[in-house]
């Protein structure tokens, strides 16, 4: 039945979901937002699964490759999400494509919720770890960010001046990443790697890491930066940073390239919002408000973390 003139345009994300569920047959009954940042990811109830819509550029490939990397590190032992078995991700155009996941319960009422120490152990073990023979990316600083300011279509949020001043912003700290030093050498990285990221498996008792979008190969740095970001921009103690520390053995603000890698943090922080910001007034108010701070050069205020987008 066609929408009245006057009514919301439907979320993309939500076609999405339902033309996937469709082709591989699932029922997509009672499907539930659990967070819509890069990426929209909806629990489905009715197949105790998670389906993840993934858009943009070279999408498809990427989630494949996620795809093949996690059901590695999870045959290795590693504690990643998990693929849902025997469903294949479903590909609905060249920019737009919908993977499904095994799901995991949270329980909210839980005492200990993952912190930045699960990290810091699960981050010691990944870059321990050898990369698989699958071919990987190198990674890109600000690749996402730089593929969304660059088409007005998935911009559309901002001003053409915005958009001007960020493309320069981001031109401006890939340069002076060009000089920075490696300590902790290249290797995998998970590419993503904040306390969003993880779940508990009540199957194990452990925690797990998920969202392998941006898997690669990588200075490491990039997985811990932010850990240390997360005390800046949104609020937590200085113990985050110091257990993380502990559990993974490298204090990452004693370094000299960590100025650079906030100033690279921040602006990570502005792909999700802007990406949702058409059809999220909470998006658009944490794009409003990381985009102007940048823009005045406020390096500390704390940021509000809109309800499907945290760091």
């Amino acid at each position: 039945m066609p929408r009245p003139a006057d009514s919301p345009a439907a979320d993309p994300a939500e076609v999405a979901l339902a033309a996937a569920c469709q082709e591989r047959g699932l029922d997509p009954a009672g499907a539930a937002l659990l967070s819509h940042s890069s990426n929209a990811v909806y629990h489905l109830p009715r197949v105790a699964a998670v389906a993840r819509i993934t858009t943009g550029p070279g999408a498809c490939e990427r989630v494949a490759r996620t795809q093949s990397v996690t059901r590695w590190l999870v045959d290795q032992g590693f504690a990643a999400t998990e693929p849902l078995r025997g469903t294949p991700m479903v590909d609905l155009d060249d920019h737009t494509c919908v993977s499904f996941w095994v799901y995991y319960p949270q329980d909210l009422r839980r005492q200990e919720q993952p912190d930045s120490s699960h990290m810091g152990r699960l981050l010691r073990e990944l870059h321990q770890t050898e990369p698989p023979h699958i071919e990987l990316p190198a990674w890109t600083p600000l690749e996402s960010l730089a593929a969304t300011v660059g088409d007005p279509d998935r911009s559309q949020a901002i001003t053409p001046a915005d958009r001007s001043w960020l493309s320069d912003r981001v031109a401006q700290v890939r340069e002076q990443l060009l000089s920075v030093d490696w300590p902790l050498g290249t290797g995998l990285i998970h590419g993503d790697a904040w306390a969003g990221n993880l779940l508990w498996d009540t199957t194990s008792d452990a925690v797990v890491l998920g969202d392998w979008d941006w898997v690669s190969t990588g200075p490491r740095e990039v997985d811990l930066i932010p850990t240390w970001h997360a005390t800046i921009r949104y609020g937590r103690p200085p113990s985050w940073p110091q257990r993380f520390t502990e559990e993974y053995g490298f204090d990452l603000a004693t370094w000299p390239g960590y100025d650079v890698m906030l100033q690279m943090r921040d602006l990570v922080q502005l792909t999700g919002p802007l990406r949702r910001a058409p059809h999220s007034p909470a998006a658009l108010a944490a794009l409003h408000q990381r985009l102007g701070d940048l823009r005045r050069g406020d390096r500390h205020s704390t940021w509000a973390a809109n309800q499907h987008s945290r760091s």
